[in-house]
């Protein structure tokens, strides 16, 4: 008789085997079906737009440096070379509107979130606060030198080295330019609209960049603005972007707020909103963080005016979300090192500035919710596979292995719908048809297993309650692993209450 139940179990064990190995296969399915997605989304983003990332404008002024020599004792005098000094607002306010939509770009049954919208910038610059000695804005004002000390080796030289070795330094306020950067210039749609002190300029596309790896659009600034010395800036931004946008803080005080009606923002980047507030018509966050704001103005401040080095500015925006772990001011420090050891004038000053912003992910993921799913699919069978055990040493009936086989087979089914009907219709929806089916084909199966209505009936009762319980565990992400254990331990006490009484040396 033992040896009999032993078989028995180790059949059943077996199965679950089969089955969990099924499982896995059907894992390896949705993790395909997800890269594929994200592949037509990122396809998608390289032929209409990409996710964005937006510096704080700021003015740039051209900077001409001729080094002090000798010539009877220097017979390789340094030439006169250019640069740009970045000039920093010393307020800024930011605010973002921006509607949220997951219909624009759409490729079969696939689509990529994007968004669209308005920044605007409210800056104001007091002219005087270079980073070089201050001198008065005037069409070209130059720091002359009282005296001719030896030239400094160029391989380890800054601006500031240059200013105080007493050099040459002269700012081109004629050509001084408000840049606007913005990571894909494929979503402004509209040139920008500029007010400078209550006068309306448009924007323009550069003619010759002279910032290798930072798309921008910028403004000459007129002379007559330039010389009242307090500028008052507003930037209008048309944007369109996929996925996630963020913005990266300059300046000396920084506020950003931003509105959209996506009511399931991720927050990433390197700070998270001081305030944020959720309502029927979506979200409003605050960001203000001058600690990251330093950082930044170190970082480009130092890679701009670093004479040996071209200065390469370039994204550090990822749809799924940014490194937090990245400490801004070590990142500074290593921009500073990194600017002063440049050791040819061809050399390449790569940065990484910090920022904040928010991803539009789906709160609806359907590849995730199905893999959440399937990590209970093993318990459900061991249950359905129990409640039949159950009811043959308890009613005394004979299933058959191959009984168990297709009942298991019926409840792996339930993953292979519920994929591909999650593609096409709401994941609840999914679940639903797929749960419905599964249940109802099992029911009418198990009526000529087990021989009777009522036992049909209660096992697909405690069938369809999994179901039901295994999907109120999806929709509750904070507390799911808690009523997962809660779950568990009610399955087992309640199977130990009704085997309490069952002397299983003698189960035939």
């Amino acid at each position: 008789m033992q040896k009999a139940l032993i078989i028995k179990l180790s059949i059943i064990g077996g199965l679950c085997l089969i089955f969990a190995i099924g499982l896995n296969l059907m894992q390896s399915l949705v993790y395909e079906r997800q890269q594929y997605s994200d592949t037509v989304v990122n396809e998608i983003s390289s032929q209409h737009v990409n996710p964005q990332e937006v510096i704080t404008p700021f003015i740039a002024v051209p900077t001409v440096i001729t080094p002090n020599c000798d010539a009877e004792k220097e017979r390789n005098c340094r030439p006169a070379f250019e640069l740009n000094t970045p000039q920093l607002a010393s307020t800024t306010q930011a605010q973002q509107s921006l509607a949220v939509s997951t219909d624009t770009y759409q490729r079969g049954i696939y689509h990529a979130t994007s968004y669209q919208g308005d920044l605007t910038f409210k800056q104001q610059y007091q002219l005087s606060s270079l980073i070089a000695p201050a001198s008065p804005p005037s069409m070209t004002s130059t720091t002359t030198p009282t005296t001719k000390p030896a030239v400094a080796s160029p391989e380890n030289v800054d601006l500031n080295t240059y200013i105080k070795q007493g050099h040459s330094v002269s700012y081109d306020w004629s050509a001084a330019r408000l840049i606007i950067p913005v990571s894909d210039l494929r979503g402004v749609s509209q040139l920008p609209i500029i007010q400078v002190n209550g006068k309306a300029m448009t924007a323009n596309y550069p003619i010759t960049p002279k910032m290798a790896g930072l798309s921008y659009v910028e403004v000459v600034l007129p002379a007559d603005l330039v010389q009242q010395k307090t500028l008052q800036i507003t930037v209008e931004l048309p944007l369109m972007g996929l996925s996630a946008v963020r913005t990266i803080p300059l300046g000396q005080q920084f506020t950003m707020t931003m509105a959209s009606d996506w009511h399931a923002p991720n927050f990433i980047g390197q700070a998270l909103p001081a305030d944020k507030t959720f309502d029927n018509q979506g979200f409003q966050a605050t960001w203000e963080n001058q600690y990251l704001t330093v950082a930044n103005n170190q970082m480009l401040t130092q890679c701009l005016t670093n004479p040996r080095a071209t200065c390469d500015i370039q994204s550090n925006l990822y749809p799924a979300g940014i490194d937090d772990s990245i400490d801004a001011m070590y990142q500074a420090e290593v921009a500073v090192i990194a600017a002063n050891d440049a050791a040819s004038p061809q050399s390449i000053q790569n940065i990484q500035m910090n920022g904040f912003g928010v991803s539009f992910a789906e709160p609806n993921n359907i590849y995730l919710q199905t893999e959440r799913a399937m990590k209970y699919a093993l318990l459900l069978i061991v249950v359905s596979f129990g409640t039949f055990f159950l009811f043959e040493i308890i009613k005394s009936l004979r299933i058959h292995p191959i009984q168990y086989l297709l009942v298991g087979s019926a409840l792996l089914v339930f993953y292979v719908l519920l994929l591909p009907l999650a593609e096409q219709f709401v994941f609840w929806q999914a679940y639903a048809i797929a749960a419905t089916a599964c249940v109802g084909l099992i029911g009418w199966y198990t009526y000529y297993v087990l021989n009777s209505v009522k036992r049909a009936a209660i096992f697909t009762a405690i069938l369809g309650g999994l179901y039901a319980g295994f999907y109120g565990l999806l929709t509750v992400e904070d507390l799911n692993l808690l009523l997962g254990a809660i779950f568990c331990f009610v399955l087992i006490a309640s199977v130990m209450m009704l085997t309490r009484k069952i002397d299983w040396y003698r189960v035939a």
